[in-house]
């Protein structure tokens, strides 16, 4: 039976998502049990019948920050894998929504209202705009972009030059390099073992790099959840661990290796307490904790994360990263074991005389001040355009002090 609220022009080319399990009533009771409210009836009936679908290549009908014209091709669904899976909980994002697609080619989200507000109805969609201007330190701006689901589907355009291409069926010719039917075909076997000129191994392939780096970065600028706002707040700092590793061949095309990890759970793996310098020469970040990482960008997700430090002298690590992906319904092994540039610490400060408060209020006390050299930049004016709370900052970068190692011992990065 078709669903009665898909416009024609989706209703004949919307499809199963190749790989996407069947919802069983179990899973979906269990899924909406972890929300403040069901799931609206339209979404619901969706989610129901396909699990995640692909559209096909759609305009929204609006541009976004960068004035691109904002696309979607599939609808995201109760999945294992990170990248085609529904989203809820984002700290980037109100509490009361679910993200249910992405912008094609972009990291910003489309969500789904999920309770009344005083201004906006529940099932209101909301689209989340990472490069709009804002003049708080948010990641997104949200825009309302349709009254409702069903209505947000009206608004869609198919674009006729776009083809879903699904996985092959099932009476085609057998193609040894399709990696829908062969999956395998893409693994190296045995892999390659990770060396200095290709420390990046991904799908047994061997690969090499042309830089990486280890960012710790401070906000001192944190929310105020009673003023609904960013203020500055230097006794309430938080902590932000990020690695990217650039291969050699990168295009910084959508879909490349390009490693990053924007969230590690650094201060959870160490007993709940960030690390001093000494401390990371043995850290070891399993599994467990909120990991934020990606194969690329607009690429499959990296799961089963662990992050092992092999060795430090002074900024510069060695680091071994295991991880898996999926792509093609298959799991795929990725690891990194290679030098790493550690780049310090990094925040912002309204007045330099605060920068040991806020060290404080970051780190718990755990900072070792003999560890680090200290550098102040000069003073930056955000323009006028700025609140005056956040107009005037003076960037602050603790780098890590050299120390002295016998001669031979510091390996090569």
């Amino acid at each position: 039976m078709p669903l009665h609220f898909l416009p024609p022009g989706l209703a004949s080319r919307i499809q199963h998502a190749p790989c996407a399990p069947e919802l069983t009533p179990e899973q979906l009771e269990q899924f909406e049990r972890g929300l403040p409210h069901p799931l609206p009836a339209d979404f619901r009936e969706l989610l129901v019948r396909f699990n995640g679908a692909l559209l096909g290549n759609c305009t929204a009908g609006f541009r976004d920050g960068l004035d691109r014209e904002v696309r979607i091709d599939e609808l995201l669904g109760l999945r294992a894998e990170d990248r085609f899976g529904l989203e809820y909980g984002n700290e980037h994002l109100p509490s009361d929504v679910v993200v249910f697609a992405r912008q094609y080619g972009a990291i910003n989200r489309f969500g789904l209202q999920l309770a009344d507000r005083p201004d906006s109805p529940r099932g209101t969609i909301w689209f989340f705009d990472s490069d709009a201007p804002t003049e708080t330190e948010d990641l997104f701006v949200a825009r309302e972009c349709a009254p409702s689901f069903s209505a947000f589907l009206a608004q869609l355009t198919p674009l006729p030059d776009a083809a879903v291409d699904p996985a092959p069926a099932g009476d085609a010719p057998d193609d040894p390099d399709d990696p829908w039917r062969h999956p395998e075909a893409l693994e190296k076997v045995p892999a390659d073992a990770p060396t200095p000129d290709r420390p990046l191994v991904l799908a047994g392939h061997g690969h090499a790099i042309e830089s990486s780096r280890l960012d710790v970065h401070v906000s001192t600028w944190v929310p105020d959840l009673e003023a609904r706002e960013y203020r500055y707040q230097p006794d309430r700092a938080t902590v932000m661990y990020s690695l990217e590793i650039h291969a050699e061949e990168s295009s910084g095309e959508d879909g490349v290796p390009e490693p990053y990890a924007s969230t590690l759970p650094v201060a959870a793996a160490n007993g709940g307490r960030h690390p001093s310098l000494a401390e990371w020469s043995t850290l070891v970040v399993g599994p467990e904790g909120d990991w934020d990482a990606w194969y690329g960008n607009d690429a499959p997700s990296l799961q089963d994360n662990r992050l092992t430090v092999l060795e430090r002298s002074g900024a510069d690590l060695r680091l071994r990263w295991e991880a898996s992906y999926s792509q093609y319904c298959r799991d795929f092994a990725f690891l990194f074991e290679g030098p790493v540039r550690f780049e310090g610490i990094r925040f912002d400060v309204k007045d330099p005389a605060d920068v040991d408060r806020v060290l404080a209020s970051a780190f718990g006390g755990g900072h070792r001040p003999d560890e680090w050299t200290r550098k102040v930049g000069e003073r930056q004016d955000r323009g006028a355009q700025a609140p005056e709370d956040q107009r005037y900052r003076f960037p602050v970068t603790l780098v890590p002090r050299e120390q002295e190692d016998p001669p031979g011992a510091r390996f090569k990065p």
